[in-house]
């Protein structure tokens, strides 16, 4: 728990910049339920050892390429695979458009079985760290981080969820099991209002166990620590509904510290 405080409090105080790593992303294919299905994904160019793995989705309306020039982890953790996968057409909801289908039903959806093959994918052709995998993901993409909790939780070992809500999980959410979690919103946001996040911070300590005083280290982020590293990192920012690319420095230090210190 100290060495998170600390980490996060380094990048708080430097001038931590994203790394020129010169990798380019390769986009590849899979099938799922009879449709070809695509994602980009970044590699380090050579691997000595297994990989973390972070899967990064796109809002409603976005698209692969999209997404990962402004939700970029790829710039960020040069030591990781990264892989920002393409949602399908979508209706109703904020506006139609590409992006993910969130059940509220006990069916999981064509999404989470897209993931489901995806990772099968990348597992059997780059060299993944299996006990390290993470998901993170903006406004829908961010929602479908939050349905990958619930569904397939046992897979991850944090999520990062950015302006964004549970509530379309309805019962599913109840499904979630204690896990890290980054929780990133803008209190002028508009399109998922800010009380929704709030209530998505409470359930997510009281789902990891957060207890005694939080501890907090810049004007925006603030540290719950749960049972057995479960951590909360509450990090409500002043803007808006857009991505704070600023931010995405702590984030990636909070799934370092996961990789080097907890336990899956």
């Amino acid at each position: 728990m100290l060495r998170l405080l600390l980490l996060l409090c380094s990048v708080a105080l430097s001038t931590l910049c994203c790394v020129a790593n010169n990798r380019e992303g390769k986009i590849v294919s899979v099938k799922s339920e009879g449709t070809t299905r695509r994602a980009l994904v970044y590699a380090p160019p050579s691997q000595k050892s297994a990989a973390p793995l972070v899967f990064v989705f796109h809002g409603r309306g976005g698209s692969m390429t999209g997404i990962s020039k402004k939700l970029d982890i790829h710039n960020f953790w040069s030591e990781a695979i990264v892989v920002y996968p393409q949602g399908m057409w979508c209706e109703g909801g904020y506006r139609d458009g590409f992006g993910w289908v969130i059940s509220d039903t006990d069916d999981e959806g064509r999404d989470i079985r897209f993931f489901d093959v995806l990772l099968e994918y990348l597992e059997k052709n780059y060299n993944v760290d299996s006990d390290n995998i993470f998901a993170t993901g903006h406004s829908n993409g961010g929602g479908f981080t939050y349905a990958l909790w619930a569904f397939r939780g046992d897979k991850f070992k944090g999520f990062a969820p950015s302006a964004s809500s549970s509530r379309r999980l309805g019962e599913n959410a109840k499904k979630r099991t204690p896990k890290p979690v980054f929780i990133m919103a803008g209190v002028q946001d508009e399109i998922v209002r800010i009380d929704r996040v709030r209530r998505d911070v409470a359930e997510a300590k009281r789902i990891n166990g957060c207890a005694g005083s939080p501890i907090k280290f810049t004007d925006s982020t603030t540290i719950y620590y749960g049972e057995n590293g479960a951590d909360v990192v509450d990090a409500i920012h002043p803007f808006g509904h857009d991505i704070q690319r600023d931010m995405l420095p702590e984030m990636v230090e909070f799934f370092k510290y996961l990789c080097h210190d907890n336990k899956k």
